[in-house]
């Protein structure tokens, strides 16, 4: 059988502090869900680190960060075809900052805010996927959830 290669894959960081709050974001003065923060993530070969890039209206951040889990949601389950997201859960506490420089071009576009778990488990909480708290609470108790996230390795 032929391997089937989407036409559009993203990124996205959901990282959780020690306060089991994730870092969300959405389009500012929306009424649009939450969404995990979108990132570029770039393996180490022969380690078990990354190197994650995020690039928002304010700052470019860089990162490196052990790679604990990469979460594969395919939207395909939604009837959208060829859209993958690969989402990264990562601890706050596990990444060192590499650099931080502020741009000069900066828009203010989105809007970013730390949710308590607890919230995003919430049946009135908007959140993109929405499968994405499931994966975030099997993260922190040590299981992953079987459902439309599934393991990118």
């Amino acid at each position: 059988m032929g391997r089937t290669f989407c036409s559009r894959v993203s990124t996205v960081m959901a990282v959780i502090d020690r306060h089991e709050r994730v870092l969300l974001c959405r389009a500012h003065s929306s009424e649009s869900p939450w969404r995990p923060v979108k990132a570029g993530v770039f393996r180490i070969p022969f380690s078990k680190l990354s190197v994650i890039h995020v690039l928002n209206p304010l700052f470019s951040h860089w990162f490196v960060a052990a790679t604990p889990v990469i979460g594969r949601f395919d939207t395909n389950a939604r009837g959208k075809r060829d859209r993958v997201t690969h989402i990264f859960v990562v601890r706050r506490e596990k990444m060192l900052t590499l650099s931080l420089h502020m741009r000069a071009d900066s828009l203010l576009d989105s809007d970013y805010s730390w949710h308590p778990l607890s919230d995003l488990e919430a049946d009135g909480f908007e959140v993109y996927p929405r499968e994405l708290t499931p994966l975030v609470r099997g993260f922190l108790e040590g299981w992953i959830p079987d459902g439309v996230i599934s393991l990118a390795e």
